[in-house]
């Protein structure tokens, strides 16, 4: 068998939950700047506080510019998690041969939502998981682990074919 390698980045899309966190965000700077002005006397103190505090929001604020990125060598899946194209994060790692179950979120959401898991990591483009998959699979890590990614076509076949044979007929039926 040839090796396999595939590796693909996916930009989490800014959603109505991130615009509230930038705008509570904002809002929190400018109210504890004027919370300075009003109780500091002393102007260098007050432009310290107001320096630190547009700083901290600004780092905030980066810090929900994320990318993922999903790597699958050999039948083995590593997820990362960047920020700001600035520090990487390992979330998790398992081998396809591991996968407990696997299929598209949206229609095993409600089922999805009474799975007993340790970890749930939700590493896909969309914030509702429009057009994601899932996978849950024990890793010596993160336990068992429910994954809901946004994987292309090249990818998901690529992690069909490392799966058991047995767990991918009975999901997928015998064309794959």
């Amino acid at each position: 068998m040839n090796d396999v390698f595939i590796e693909r980045m996916v930009k989490k899309r800014t959603g109505g939950k991130d615009i509230a966190i930038f705008v509570l965000i904002f809002l929190a700077v400018i109210a504890l700047g004027f919370a300075t002005l009003l109780f500091l006397p002393n102007p260098s103190i007050v432009f310290f506080v107001v320096i630190a505090a547009s700083y901290g929001g600004y780092k905030l604020i980066s810090m929900r510019n994320l990318e993922y990125e999903y790597s699958l060598t050999n039948g083995y899946v590593s997820v990362d998690k960047i920020m700001n194209r600035a520090s990487r994060k390992r979330l998790t790692t398992f081998e396809c041969k591991d996968i407990e179950d696997m299929g598209e979120y949206e229609k095993n959401k409600a089922r999805l939502e009474n799975r007993q898991v340790q970890t749930k990591l939700f590493v896909s483009e969309y914030s509702d998981g429009q057009g994601a998959w899932y996978v849950i699979v024990n890793t010596k890590k993160t336990g068992k682990t429910l994954l809901i990614f946004s994987p292309d076509e090249d990818l998901l076949e690529a992690v069909k074919k490392f799966m058991p044979t047995h767990l991918r007929f009975e999901l997928f039926g015998r064309k794959h």
